[in-house]
């Protein structure tokens, strides 16, 4: 694949917070320039602002010409060693929150003007880092997946999510819910809304007969054969004990067990309660697209992975990336995926590019120049006789039924026909390399000669 791709590092990112124009000074927060420990800001060091503040260009190289004080330098417009020394034009300003990167290094790899702009043949290039640093960074949306407290049950004729030890409150609206069974598969439950906590049903009484839990709030919003508890102890039932929910007859009135499909408890009667029960769950945007009870009946655990912006961080192998999410502020592992946000699985991270015709790709790995694409797939059940393919994912198909030598990714043949299953095949002739751009995109061979299209990737 190349060179991996360079990430963008600073000695220090700090912030302007006043300007002054006698003396052309910058007083900053964020770092002890004197105070140890320092930040290591020195005489002589290059910085760039973020945005236009006290006379400083945005994305003009300014220097620190000496360090007044813990928070306070002087600026030179030019490098110290140049004689007489040109001191920078500022004005007077107070309460900015301006973004200063020193001694930025790789912002703009690969390109002669350090730009990252399409400006000539020779500067194409992309970078990756923390988006504070000054200059172009490599966006992406990513999904981590953190193990859930508590376990979950779910059904695939129900949009509604039941926790048992859950704290399914301070679930963030959007994140998408995996059950994990007994056979360690992960299954998609579904996406979480903002109806999500605790579902308080009013109690109202107790009877011997049938056992039956009468309320006053509206039995039925609880969820069958789902873990239940009581916030106060009557006719026989504990409080903070976990129940389950048996049947329930009608708006005002249900059963409970000790035990998942277990008999009913045996009440005692109590004409007037003051109480509640109580269900931790999750309401989903729509019906879960999996069951979810436990092998015993008391739940799934289950992984939460909530699609957010991010950015890359470091590259650790051809799709594998070391990434930041802006939201939760988790750094972690991430794999390259041909979906978008909403689709990702945990752990998965998607780079989308645009191309010439302004259509939506979606990178598979990123360099320092030589990147590639997910190529355009064929299902097996779309394929057209006498037509030469590649077989990219197996998948369930019988690839020798049409034409294929071996049901293995990676072997080329010429169709013979259609094949059922699930497995994709890209055609033969496929190109999925492309170069990678901060600047604009184009069609191959229409730009100064480059062989391969110019796609234009997510930055900051």
């Amino acid at each position: 694949m190349g060179r991996p791709l360079k990430i963008a590092k600073a000695q220090a990112v700090l912030t302007v917070t006043d300007t002054a124009e006698t003396g052309s000074i910058v007083t900053i927060s964020g770092g002890n320039l004197t105070t140890s420990p320092t930040v290591g800001i020195i005489a002589g060091m290059p910085f760039v602002v973020a945005t236009t503040v006290g006379g400083l260009v945005a994305g003009t190289t300014y220097y620190v010409n000496s360090i007044l004080s813990n928070t306070t330098f002087d600026v030179s417009a030019t490098q110290l060693s140049v004689q007489p020394r040109t001191m920078a034009t500022m004005t007077d300003t107070t309460g900015q929150t301006v973004k200063a990167s020193f001694s930025v290094v790789d912002s703009g790899f690969s390109n002669p003007d350090g730009s990252n702009t399409a400006t000539n043949s020779t500067t194409y290039g992309v970078v990756g880092g923390n988006t504070n640093i000054y200059g172009s960074q490599v966006l992406c949306n990513v999904a981590f997946g953190v193990s859930g407290t508590g376990n979950v049950f779910a059904s695939t004729s129900s949009n509604i999510v039941v926790g048992l030890g859950t704290d399914f409150a301070n679930l963030a609206t959007g994140t998408r819910l995996f059950a994990i069974d007994a056979s360690n598969n992960v299954n998609l439950l579904g996406t979480g809304t903002s109806t999500k906590g605790n579902l308080a049903v009013v109690v109202a009484n107790t009877t011997v007969s049938g056992n039956i839990i009468g309320t006053s709030g509206n039995a039925q919003t609880l969820t069958v054969d789902t873990p239940v508890s009581f916030d106060s102890t009557f006719g026989g039932l504990t409080s903070g004990t976990t129940y389950f929910v048996k049947a329930i007859a009608n708006a005002a009135a249900f059963t409970v067990s000790a035990t998942p499909g277990g008999a009913e408890v045996q009440l005692t009667a109590n004409a007037s309660v003051t109480g509640n029960a109580v269900q931790n769950r999750v309401v989903l945007g729509a019906v879960s697209a999996n069951n979810a009870s436990g092998a015993t009946g008391y739940g799934d655990p289950f992984i939460q992975a909530l699609p957010e912006a991010g950015y890359i961080v470091r590259q650790k192998g051809k799709t594998k990336y070391l990434v930041t999410g802006t939201v939760t502020g988790i750094t972690g592992q991430a794999y390259t995926a041909n979906v978008a946000n909403t689709a990702l699985t945990p752990n998965t991270m998607s780079i989308r590019s645009t191309n010439a015709a302004s259509g939506v790709n979606y990178v598979s790995s990123l360099n320092d120049y030589q990147s590639e694409v997910f190529p355009a797939q064929v299902a097996s059940g779309s394929l057209v006789a006498g037509t030469v393919y590649t077989i990219y994912s197996a998948g369930t198909t019988d690839w020798t039924s049409c034409g294929a030598m071996a049901n293995m990714t990676g072997i080329t043949f010429t169709a013979t026909g259609t094949a059922a299953g699930t497995g994709t095949a890209i055609a033969y002739s496929a190109n999925p390399d492309v170069i990678a751009t901060f600047g604009t995109a184009y069609a191959a061979n229409t730009y100064l000669g480059q062989p391969n299209p110019i796609v234009t990737i997510n930055n900051a």
